[in-house]
């Protein structure tokens, strides 16, 4: 099964793009799907950026078709190229090992209750690679012209900076980004797997986490304001919460949406 979702953000080039995977599916006769939304309306209603209204239509639509077709893997075609623009993009947000793994080969997503792996097998091969392989063998392509207009901040990553560093580092460092995210991802895993089983609690003993690693405690603390329903809590959101397991710190701190997280005998909790 083939899936395309037309995000209409490129008039006619959009609708081509779906046009060319749907001719091509049928030419490999393969059952395919094509999607479209008004993108630029949705990022309007939910006051984000292009970027992320894109990607949450994608998804949902990816959801849609894994459902509709009982199918509980999604493979996606991100490539090498992607993962390097991924780390550094976030190493420059301020992420933690979680960004700077970048996207993980295999992951799992809920989207609208609708459960899917994502696989992404192209992940360690360079874009120069793909590409060569396409023309040595005359296999047609198409390739998003707005890819090549340095107006999003990922773009200028991809268009201005990666090329610097490629002239003063050489093509190689590509590579050594790609195997950092793969050490990292493993790290993350790790750390996960000792801190989600503590920030699942409602409540958690303070003493508990003062004695933790820094390390921990940021991860343990982080997961758990994403369980009291705090969306994507930062750095600061983060350490803000720690300042409540000093004896001298106060007892109360407030958070997003109206929210707060106390102290109270001996107890962190939310409300």
């Amino acid at each position: 099964m083939v899936a395309h979702f037309n995000h209409r953000l490129r008039a006619k080039a959009s609708d081509a793009d779906a046009a060319f995977v749907e001719k091509l599916a049928k030419k490999l006769d393969l059952p395919v799907e094509i999607g479209a939304g008004d993108v630029r309306k949705l990022a309007t209603k939910r006051k984000c950026s292009l970027e992320t209204a894109a990607r949450e239509a994608r998804y949902s639509f990816l959801a849609a078709v894994a459902k509709k077709h009982r199918a509980r893997m999604v493979v996606l075609a991100h490539h090498g190229d992607d993962q390097v623009e991924t780390c550094l993009f976030n190493f420059l947000r301020g992420s933690g090992i979680a960004g700077l793994s970048g996207m993980k080969p295999r992951s799992k997503r809920t989207i609208g209750g609708i459960g899917m792996e994502l696989l992404r097998p192209l992940l360690p091969i360079p874009k120069v690679e793909l590409l060569s392989y396409l023309k040595e063998r005359k296999i047609r392509f198409r390739e998003d012209a707005t890819n090549e207009v340095a107006d999003a901040s990922r773009n200028k990553l991809r268009l201005k900076v990666v090329p610097l560093i490629e002239e003063l580092l050489g093509p190689s460092f590509k590579g050594s980004i790609v195997r950092n995210a793969l050490l990292l991802s493993d790290e993350e895993e790790l750390l996960s797997s000792l801190a989600d089983p503590i920030a699942l609690h409602e409540q958690i003993q303070v003493k508990l986490l003062r004695e933790l690693h820094p390390a921990l405690r940021r991860r343990v603390l982080h997961a758990w304001l994403k369980n009291q329903g705090i969306e994507e809590p930062g750095f600061a959101e983060v350490e803000r919460t720690a300042t409540l397991l000093e004896p001298s710190g106060p007892a109360k701190i407030n958070l997003p949406a109206n929210r707060h997280a106390r102290r109270r005998a001996g107890v962190l909790f939310s409300e």
